[in-house]
C-alpha cells in the first residue's frame, strides 16, 4: 500500500513539476484535444462556422504545444511567454478559417521547424561542444520514442479490451470513439510526460558513451550502408551525365536521402573520438557540396524545359540550405551542430515566407 502511495506521489510531483515549467504547453495540449474530442462527437460539419472556428483553434493550439516549450528553452523569463501568445495570436489571424490541404502543409512544416529548435534552443548563446549537443540531442530523441512506444501502448490496449468486449460480450463500439481515445492519450498524456522527461538543468547532462551495440552500429552498419549510398548514386549521377537523361529522370529525392544519411552518420561518430578526422569530415560534407552542386544544375534544367518555380520552391530552398551547410562544416574547423539545426529550423521557417517565395519568382523570372 505504501509503494502505491509513493508512486502516486512521485507521479503527483512530476506533473506537477510538469505544469510549473511548460504550463502554456500543457495548456495547449489540453484545450487541443478536448475541441478535437468535442468536434469528433458532433461530427464535423464544414459547413458549420461555429464548428470552423473551433477547429482553427484547435489546429493553432497544436502549434503552441511545440512553441511554447522551445521558447522555455531560450529563456525562461515570462516576456518569451508572451510572445509566444503574441505568436499564436498572429497565426490565428493570418490562418484562414477554412484550412485546406495547403495549410496543413504549412503547420506540419512550421511544428517541424520548432521541433528542431528544441535541439539548438538551450545553447544559442552559449559556447558549448558538439558532444554536449549530441548528448542532448540523442535525449531528446530517445524520450520521443519512449513517449511514441508508450502512446502506441495504451491505444493498443484499449484497443485489444474495445475488440474483446465486442467479440465476448457483443458491445458494439463506434469508430470514433478510438480517435477519441487517442486524442485523449496524446492531449493528457504523451505531451506531459515528453516534457516532464526532459532534462531540467543542461548544463548538467552527463556525456555518455556509446554501448557496444552502438558502436557496432555506428562503425560496421550505418557507415558502411552511407559509404555504399553514396558510391551508388554518383555512379548513377556520373551515368546521367554521360547518356544525357538530365530530362528524363529526377535525382532530387535520392540526394535528399544521402543528406540525411549523411549527416547522421557524421553525428553518431561523435562519442567515438575525440575529433574527428579531417578526410572524413572533407569526404562527408564535400560530397555533400558537390551534390548541392549537381541538384542546382538538376532545377536549373528542368526550370529552363518550362517546369515552374512554384514545383521546385521547396526543393531549391533545401539546395540553398545544403550548400551553405556544406560550406560552413568544409571551411570551418570547429563548426558547431547547434547551427546546423538552427539553419534547418531557419529555412523551414523561410520556406513558409511569402516574401520569400515572391522575392524567389521575381529571382527567376
Amino acid at each position: 500500500m505504501n509503494s502505491i502511495l509513493d508512486t502516486f506521489d512521485s507521479l503527483s510531483i512530476t506533473l506537477l513539476e510538469t505544469l510549473k515549467r511548460f504550463p502554456l504547453a500543457s495548456l495547449s495540449a489540453f484545450l487541443a484535444s478536448l475541441i478535437l474530442i468535442l468536434l469528433i462527437e458532433i461530427e464535423y460539419s464544414p459547413t458549420n462556422e461555429i464548428v470552423l472556428l473551433a477547429n482553427k483553434v484547435a489546429f493553432v493550439l497544436t502549434l503552441g504545444i511545440f512553441l511554447f516549450p522551445v521558447l522555455y528553452l531560450l529563456n525562461r523569463s515570462i516576456f518569451f511567454k508572451l510572445i509566444g501568445i503574441g505568436v499564436l495570436v498572429a497565426y490565428f489571424y493570418f490562418l484562414p478559417l477554412e484550412i485546406d490541404t495547403l495549410a496543413v502543409l504549412r503547420h506540419m512544416l512550421l511544428i517541424l521547424a520548432l521541433f528542431f529548435m528544441f535541439f539548438w534552443a538551450p545553447f544559442l548563446n552559449t559556447n558549448i561542444s558538439n558532444k554536449n549537443i549530441w548528448e542532448w540531442t540523442m535525449k531528446i530523441l530517445i524520450i520521443l520514442l519512449v513517449t511514441i512506444i508508450l502512446t502506441l501502448t495504451f491505444y493498443g490496449v484499449f484497443y485489444i479490451l474495445m475488440f474483446s468486449l465486442r467479440e465476448l460480450f457483443e458491445v458494439e463500439v463506434l469508430d470514433k470513439r478510438y480517435w477519441q481515445f487517442i486524442i485523449l492519450v496524446l492531449g493528457l498524456f504523451s505531451v506531459n510526460f515528453f516534457l516532464s522527461q526532459m532534462p531540467k538543468y543542461i548544463c548538467l547532462l552527463q556525456l555518455k558513451k556509446y554501448t557496444r551495440v552502438g558502436a557496432v552500429f555506428t562503425k560496421y552498419i550505418l557507415t558502411p550502408i552511407t559509404m555504399l549510398y553514396m558510391f551508388v548514386l554518383f555512379a548513377y549521377i556520373v551515368k546521367i551525365l554521360l547518356l544525357g537523361l538530365w530530362n528524363e529522370v529526377t535525382i532530387d529525392w535520392m540526394i535528399i536521402g544521402f543528406t540525411f544519411f549523411a549527416i547522421a552518420t557524421y553525428m553518431f561518430w561523435t562519442p567515438l573520438v575525440e575529433r574527428l578526422h579531417s578526410n572524413f569530415r572533407n569526404l562527408i560534407w564535400g560530397s555533400l557540396f558537390v551534390l548541392s552542386i549537381i541538384l542546382a544544375l538538376s532545377i536549373w534544367i528542368r526550370l529552363i524545359d518550362g517546369l515552374t518555380l512554384e514545383m521546385l520552391y521547396l526543393i531549391l530552398l533545401f539546395d540553398v540550405w545544403l550548400m551553405l551547410i556544406s560550406l560552413y562544416f568544409l571551411f570551418f574547423e570547429n563548426a558547431s551542430y547547434k547551427w546546423l539545426f538552427f539553419s534547418i529550423s531557419l529555412f523551414i521557417g523561410l520556406s513558409q515566407s511569402e516574401y520569400v517565395i515572391d522575392w524567389l519568382l521575381l529571382l527567376m523570372r
